[in-house]
């Protein structure tokens, strides 16, 4: 078990997972739903085949050695953890980067670390180990609180109660930290299901039949997720560019197209490294659920830090700028924590 390299392919995997939505920014000409669509068929689908193909030569024949249950439950999980995804996706277009970031950072830790832990591991989390575990858990949930207090502020900041145009706007933000949060507790959902029997029995067919070692036969259990998750994506996108006549916007932003890809490579590569560092042979009996811990830590770093770049935090005020750097703070030492209970495990 190589825990210092899992744990680093995680935190890594997050870092480029919380930068893989700025190139949107530069889309100018484009809807949302004409960057969308081709994104999520280059991230979810295209992009994970490949990856899955490379490290299980025999990738068909390892499906085929699946329960029909097994492989059905996990294009659900993509499915149902993906609807999240793309809830996360509309908040992105009201409140930027890093207040969506972070918000679905603290909800997806609740059900992607917590929920696993009591469910699979209850007896590890009263070991020496899994009460740091425990504590890094309890700081997520002060961590949530902090930074949706700091949504709470900058909608204060972008628009004053008198006026009709401030009130549109902080309805705005709050909607978006709604959707923010729905999207994390739906994304949680997926290191969930890879704790279960039926996951394992996906991951050991790879091994078996499809000759992946045991990091990367993760990823033929991702591409089965991930091409769930396609499904609400893409049909979502495509029934707007219907709705609003936005498919004659492809005929301009000839460049867009080299920043999707750029977008699917970022993510795709982002979900893979969580994918491996979450494998048995990396983080241990708990690997899904710390692994998704050490990658969201990663993600509020990088997420912030791009979105504090990019100026998205220049009008919200004082009190929401320190709320939200607090939460980020918070955040970092509560996953430091989860991560250093994880290795006393190990």
């Amino acid at each position: 078990m190589n825990v210092i390299f899992g744990a680093l392919l995680a935190v890594l995997g997050g870092a480029v997972n919380g930068m893989f939505a700025l190139p949107m920014k530069l889309t100018k000409k484009w809807s949302w739903e004409n960057v969308w669509l081709p994104f999520s068929a280059l991230a979810l689908v295209v992009f994970p085949y490949i990856v899955a193909k490379a490290g299980a030569p025999d990738l068909m024949d390892a499906y085929r050695h699946c329960a029909s249950s097994a492989i059905l439950i996990a294009v659900l999980c993509g499915v149902a953890a993906y609807g999240g995804s793309l809830l996360f996706g509309i908040s992105l277009g009201l409140i930027g980067n890093s207040l969506a970031f972070s918000l679905l950072v603290g909800s997806m830790s609740v059900v992607g670390v917590l929920v696993p832990n009591l469910a699979f591991h209850p007896a590890t989390l009263l070991t020496r180990g899994g009460k740091w575990i425990d504590t890094g858990i309890a700081l997520l949930f002060v961590a949530l609180i902090v930074c949706a207090r700091a949504g709470a502020a900058m909608a204060r900041s972008k628009g004053g109660a008198s006026q009709p145009e401030g009130k549109r706007g902080g309805s705005v933000v709050i909607t978006g930290m709604l959707l923010a949060v729905a999207g994390g507790a739906l994304s949680g959902l997926m290191p969930l299901g890879m704790s279960m029997d039926w996951a394992k029995g996906i991951h050991d067919a790879a091994v078996t039949y499809g000759h992946a070692d045991p990091a990367a036969a993760q990823n033929v259990l991702m591409l089965l997720i991930l091409l769930g998750g396609s499904i609400p994506n893409c049909l979502y996108a495509l029934w707007l560019l219907v709705r609003n006549h936005t498919f004659e916007s492809y005929k301009v932003g000839g460049p867009y197209w080299l920043l999707i890809l750029l977008m699917g490579v970022m993510y795709t590569g982002s979900v893979i490294m969580f994918a491996m560092s979450s494998s048995a042979s990396m983080l241990g009996v708990l690997g899904p659920s710390i692994g998704w811990a050490l990658f969201i830590g990663g993600m509020v770093v990088s997420s912030n830090v791009g979105g504090f770049a990019t100026g998205e935090w220049k009008a919200a005020g004082s009190q929401a700028l320190r709320l939200m750097v607090s939460g980020i703070v918070i955040m970092v030492v509560a996953v430091s924590l989860i991560g250093y209970g994880n290795y006393l495990l190990s």
